[in-house]
């Protein structure tokens, strides 16, 4: 669609002004909540990580194509393949926050709300770089990739797979808005794994690089993972509102 901005690749390029989003968000919401600058380096050096080395790592587990060696070169990166960024980015972060610290709450927020904004700008860069694609169909706002496209197939209609994450991030900052009183405050996680893991499993039905699925019995890696932290993350996010409900009575 659009591979190349000059000399670099447009996917790289989407991918580091997501790092610098990141950051930048991740610093005023550190400073509002009025915490200590160590937060919101951590969670940006575990975002950076997490997408970059950290989905490299599973996208070759997943594979069973994994080589420590390869990850210190830089063509290893350059052949593409990123798988779990967002699931690397949580098990690295959550620990590390509630270990460092001590308003957990606030912290675990941050990590929440930081993310949406930068996933956009990735998703974008997997738009153009035509990797992510969706499934073959006929709906009026399918997206057809010219025949530059490195990794899409090129002149067939498919499904926006790209966008609909786009718009599920949207979906999720919303949601931050709407519980955004202090009776939510430390649950903007849950929200956001509850909603993205939902969303992303079914996102995950109109994929169409099967290059990319493991399948788990009738679901695909991914959609299981996502339902499972959805699943516990409903289930906390009740606990929470029936405590809310017995204070308010």
């Amino acid at each position: 669609m659009w591979p190349r901005i000059g000399s670099m690749p447009t996917y790289g390029v989407f991918y580091i002004i997501g790092f610098l989003l990141y950051f930048f968000i991740a610093f005023f919401l550190a400073r509002g909540f009025k915490l200590r600058h160590r937060v919101w380096i951590i969670s940006g050096i575990c975002y950076v990580f997490a997408m970059t080395i950290g989905a490299k790592i599973l996208f070759d587990i997943q594979k069973s194509q994994f080589d420590f060696l390869a990850l210190f070169s830089m063509t290893h990166y350059k052949q593409g393949g990123l798988w779990g960024g967002l699931l690397a980015y949580f098990v690295l972060s959550v620990p590390l926050v509630l270990l460092l610290c001590k308003r957990k709450s606030e912290a675990l927020d941050i990590l929440a709300m930081s993310i949406p904004v930068p996933f956009i700008f990735a998703k974008l860069g997997c738009l153009f770089n035509g990797c992510c694609y969706g499934k073959p169909c006929n709906l009026p706002w399918a997206i057809t990739f010219p025949q530059t496209s490195r990794i899409a197939p090129a002149g067939i209609p498919l499904h926006p797979t790209q966008i609909y994450e786009i718009i599920l991030m949207f979906i999720i900052m919303i949601v931050f808005m709407k519980f955004r009183g202090n009776q939510w405050r430390g649950t903007k996680i849950l929200w956001f794994l509850a909603l993205y893991g939902f969303g992303r499993a079914i996102i995950e039905i109109f994929r169409g690089d099967f290059d990319h699925h493991r399948y788990i019995g009738p679901l695909t890696l991914s959609q299981l993972i996502c339902l499972i932290a959805a699943g516990i993350s409903c289930i906390l996010l009740i606990t929470k509102l029936r405590h809310i409900q017995k204070s308010n009575i």
